[in-house]
């Protein structure tokens, strides 16, 4: 079996325009002061690096990260290659996404960005999980509207995964979020395994 590490680092992952970098806060250190053991306070926000959008994040009525299916993260998945650096169309999709579907990796170089057809689509297709090597699954310009037609209607959201050490084709994906309760996402270990 093979298995691929999708995940990014947390520390040295690109980060969303205007997010605070991400910490590692030593708390106590091996040997200094008579610790004899390393400690560490964690500094980030709950969607860098890696990470798993809750319904919440865009729906009030959502889960919270603690409460998302697990279904969503674990399980058959597709992984699609798409042109980097372009919107991807409605027509696109219907032309490539195969039926029955249920979890979605989009492969676009880390720019490549859904539109509001494409989405539109994906979710009427049966999808319950969409990913993507991007920052978001939408234009910068576009966050809200593309989040609300995934997460209003229960599909999950996971953004800046890494893509670039595998091909087309279908995987199991496994990429449960940190269990928080009370939070709009967190950061998850994604993999994908393949026989």
């Amino acid at each position: 079996m093979q298995v691929f590490d999708i995940s990014r680092e947390l520390i040295s992952a690109p980060l969303y325009p205007g997010t605070e970098e991400p910490q590692v806060i030593p708390q106590m250190r091996y040997g200094e002061n008579g610790s004899h053991y390393n400690l560490s306070k964690l500094d980030f926000g709950a969607h860098v690096s890696t990470h798993c959008d809750a319904c919440w994040h865009f729906d009030n009525d959502g889960s919270d990260i603690a409460h998302m299916p697990l279904e969503h993260y674990v399980g058959e998945c597709f992984v699609m290659e798409v042109p980097e650096n372009t919107l991807i169309s409605g027509e696109y999709m219907k032309d490539r996404l195969p039926q029955g579907v249920k979890r979605l990796l989009i492969k676009g170089g880390g720019e490549s960005f859904l539109s509001n057809e494409a989405a539109d689509y994906i979710q009427a297709s049966g999808v319950i999980t969409v990913g993507t090597d991007g920052w978001s699954v939408s234009p910068l310009n576009n966050e809200s509207r593309i989040h609300r037609v995934f997460l209003a209607n229960r599909v999950a959201i996971i953004e800046q995964l890494d893509l670039s050490a595998v091909e087309e084709g279908y995987y199991t994906l496994s990429a449960a979020p940190v269990k928080i309760a009370g939070c709009d996402g967190a950061p998850c270990r994604a993999l994908l395994f393949r026989d």
